[in-house]
Order: structure tokens, then sequence, then C-alpha cells
């Protein structure tokens, strides 16, 4: 398989970036028992604020149980690759070079903009800034039943801004 062009990947990059912030922080609003499907097994890290937690399944249960409504207004994200030939697993090791997909990349995606705790308009929002590395999901493509996320979180800082 040829390499792949500096365009195919920076297409399939913005489009996997757009794609997880239009779907992540409306799931952080209005969807929270989806949460734990955002991310990757096992999790490399997951910060909150200085606080490490353990899985996606924890920051469902954060999400679900202890915090308040969240409204999210994203004011920007951008994306970089970080690796274009990112080892995707399989059900017999990793990819081989001549079964890799232009979507067989890991990526950083930061994102900022603003939260608001809790229902009321009139409360303060806060600003935030997160970053988050994304992986291929390796069983994406996996047939019958519903579509599976194409993306998943391998690594998220979360930060309120001061």
């Amino acid at each position: 398989m040829a390499p792949l062009g500096e365009d195919t990947l920076t297409k399939v990059s913005t489009n996997a970036a757009t794609e997880f912030v239009q779907s992540f922080y409306p799931a952080l609003q209005s969807n929270r028992a989806s949460i734990s499907s955002f991310y990757n097994q096992p999790t490399s890290t997951i910060i909150f604020n200085g606080n490490v937690v353990a899985d996606g399944s924890a920051v469902q249960e954060i999400f679900v149980n202890q915090m308040p409504p969240t409204h999210y207004e994203v004011q920007s994200f951008d994306c970089q690759i970080i690796n274009p030939a990112y080892p995707t697993p399989t059900t017999n090791g990793v990819k081989t070079p001549q079964e890799t997909t232009a979507k067989d990349l890991s990526i950083v995606v930061v994102t900022s903009g603003f939260v608001r705790f809790g229902e009321s308009r009139d409360l303060p929002q806060r600003g935030f800034s997160e970053t988050f590395v994304l992986v291929p999901n390796p069983t994406a493509d996996a047939p019958k039943g519903k579509r599976r996320r194409e993306w998943l979180i391998q690594t998220q800082t979360f930060r309120l801004v001061v």
C-alpha cells in the first residue's frame, strides 16, 4: 500500500475531531449514560482538574451520580496527528502495514470554551481547556448491531480555567 498523502491524513483527522467534539460534549450534557462508550479499554490516563479518574466507566459514574446538569459551549478545537501509523489492535494482534487504512492513526484534539454547572442560565460560566488523545476503535467496523464509534479516548486532561 502506498503511503497516504498529507492531505488525506489531515482530512481524516479533521473529520475525526469534528465528529468527536460534536458528539462528546452533547453526551456530557444530555446522554450521560453513553459516556463510557467514548473511552478505549484500557484507558491510559484521565485527569479532571488534577484528579486522576480510573476509566471511562468512572467518568460516566461521576457525571451520572455526582455532577449537576452541565452546559458546554465549545469555542474552538484543533487537532494534530500524533502517529500516522497507529498500531490498531485486531483479534490476531495488530494490523499489518498491508491492512492499514487512513483511519489507523492517533490524534491529539485540544478544545476550549465555557461550561456552566447547573440548570439556570443565570449561573456563571467557567472557562475550560481539554486535551484528548484519540485512537481508532478496532471494533468500529464490526458487522451487525449498531454502528460503533470510530474514535475512542485514550488519554484526557480537563482543566477549568481560572
